[in-house]
């Protein structure tokens, strides 16, 4: 009987032994109230709802995930992603990282989309995070789904075979395939060109013209014209890919070759007729003696339009290839420090001349000596100085970098001076 009782105490007891751990697990596995899940705007873990973004071609969306451990424990955090397509996808999610008990964790993860990517209704992501409890390794798993609607720039869905990408081609056969909207599209295109080149470019060139001396309106005009002609012939081949219902890749590759195109065109036509005015502006301004500028401040003109010029265009360009600010800004510094660089005894020069009107060291009809020379001061420029010998048969002409760098002894503005 003793021998009995004492088999059911021992089995009693193993009994409890292995039930008491697998009791204690359940008690302490994580549930819905030990923690949180959160994405700024978008989710949370209390109500769980799908997270519906829409999106475009090439564009990122960065998001901030926070993770509450409501728990008395250490969670150690894992996270799966998945996606239905490949254009869009996850482009960078956080590792395994650790909720300390009764913390908080901030993490970060973007979602991307393709450059090419068509529209799409429904692009369908997971992400599947891995809660575990330590020191037990309990795990639980909460699943985020996003739904992605991508409304693509280079979609031809609702504009192939229609004219202008509008009006449904419903003419009969052999007029009824896309060729026949294309062609119109472009006849359009060309009469648009037409218009603007006898309404608007004449307008144009008169209006630089006025600014020159010269009579040159019918060089502006042409100018003007070649660069209207190109640009809209450039411009209008997207339209027309989007009516014969080329692919998305196809539409991105010419939208680039097209853009580069018209901004480097555009970029020359305006670097000539800059330069055209500034000249003329100042060969005007020559005339007047008395004024300090003249046709030798071309070059200072020439290197602050290129520089204006070439970073606009260079930041157009890397704007168009998906560059970021950073990279068009060290582009631009580049470039204007490589001018810069190029147009130092310029800017010296120009510099100098500001320096020595503002300290107005002399003025015109002063008598100078300079580095031991005696001059006649005859006209004050902001690139040079014009000096006449005491005879006043010679004009010397120094250029204003070294007239400043130069000891200048005024006897004008001593009246004590002895010659």
């Amino acid at each position: 009987m003793n021998r009995r009782i004492l088999i059911a105490i021992a089995i009693a007891l193993m009994t409890i032994i292995v039930v008491a751990p697998i009791a204690s697990n359940e008690t302490d596995a994580i549930s819905q109230n030990d923690y949180s899940i959160v994405i700024a705007g978008y989710y949370d873990s209390d109500h769980k709802q799908d997270v519906n973004i829409d999106m475009g071609n090439g564009e990122t969306i960065e998001s901030s995930l926070y993770i509450y451990n409501k728990f008395d424990k250490d969670l150690d955090v894992q996270f799966i992603t998945r996606s239905s397509v490949d254009e869009v996808q996850f482009s960078s999610v956080p590792g395994t990282t650790m909720v300390k008990a009764k913390g908080m964790t901030r993490l970060t993860f973007s979602i991307a989309v393709d450059m090419t990517c068509n529209s799409m209704d429904n692009a369908n992501l997971k992400m599947e995070i891995t809660l575990t409890e330590l020191p037990d390794n309990v795990s639980t798993v909460e699943v985020i789904n996003f739904n992605v609607r991508v409304i693509s720039d280079f979609d031809s869905e609702g504009a192939y075979n229609k004219f202008f990408g509008i009006i449904d081609n419903n003419l009969p056969e052999p007029f009824n395939t896309s060729v026949t909207p294309f062609i119109v599209t472009i006849i359009a295109y060309v009469l648009l060109s037409y218009l603007v080149c006898i309404l608007i470019v004449p307008r144009l060139a008169d209006y630089f013209d006025h600014m020159t001396e010269k009579d040159d309106k019918k060089k502006f005009e042409r100018i003007l014209t070649s660069l209207v002609t190109v640009s809209i012939g450039i411009v209008m081949t997207n339209p027309g890919l989007v009516i014969l219902g080329a692919d998305a890749t196809t539409l991105d590759l010419a939208f680039r070759l097209t853009m580069t195109f018209v901004v480097v065109t555009a970029s020359f036509a305006i670097w000539k007729i800059y330069i055209y005015i500034a000249e003329n502006l100042l060969y005007e301004y020559e005339k007047d003696d008395d004024s300090v500028l003249d046709t030798s401040l071309l070059p200072v003109f020439g290197a602050v339009g290129k520089i204006i010029i070439s970073v606009l265009a260079v930041g157009s360009l890397m704007y168009i290839y998906g560059f970021n600010l950073q990279g068009v800004l060290v582009s631009a510094g580049l470039i204007t420090l490589g001018i810069t660089m190029g147009a130092r005894s310029v800017l010296a020069q120009f510099f100098s001349g500001i320096s020595l009107l503002l300290t107005k060291r002399f003025r015109r009809g002063d008598r100078v000596k300079i580095s031991g020379d005696k001059f006649i001061v005859k006209k004050v420029k902001l690139m040079y100085t014009e000096f006449t010998n005491e005879e006043k048969n010679q004009v010397i002409t120094i250029p204003n970098d070294r007239v400043e760098s130069s000891a200048i002894y005024n006897f004008d503005a001593d009246p004590n001076a002895e010659d």
